[in-house]
């Protein structure tokens, strides 16, 4: 471990490295597409993907405003990785994938495995494993 995360606690080391990680993807996705898409909407896509979720339950889950999560959809729809539909109540709208933002998706989620496959590798995969688990457990918060 550097120095500089020597000296962090728990919550920066995890902040730092979500960071890091999300800069990486970033930067591979830039190199493969000419698409542009922030954080906040691969996050909200990844939650749309072989799903077909209202606007109410998207926000919920990502724990954005729904004015928040009603802008980042409109710019999802504007770039064409997304169409929204009218769900069964007048007052709710599903968001579905359009087709490139399936393949989107599944270009993403392929270059998170190899940045998966790369970190096993330098780290050890009884490590990676372990890391995988402790984050996945129940946390008591």
């Amino acid at each position: 471990m550097s120095l500089e995360y020597g000296t962090l606690d728990l919550f920066d080391l995890i902040s730092e490295r979500h960071n890091m990680v999300r800069k990486v993807l970033g930067e591979r996705w830039s190199e493969m597409s000419d698409v542009s898409i922030s954080n906040s909407e691969w996050y909200i896509m990844t939650k749309i993907y072989k799903n077909q979720p209202t606007i109410s339950s998207i926000t919920k889950s990502v724990q954005i405003t729904r004015q928040a999560t009603h802008k980042f959809i409109k710019k999802l729809e504007e770039k064409g990785l997304v169409n929204v539909l009218n769900a069964n109540n007048k007052r709710d709208k599903c968001i579905e994938l359009t087709e490139l933002g399936e393949r989107c998706v599944e270009k993403y989620n392929f270059i998170k495995k190899e940045l998966e496959v790369k970190i096993s590798n330098h780290i050890g995969e009884k490590q990676f494993e372990t890391l995988k688990e402790l984050l996945g457990k129940e946390w008591g918060m």
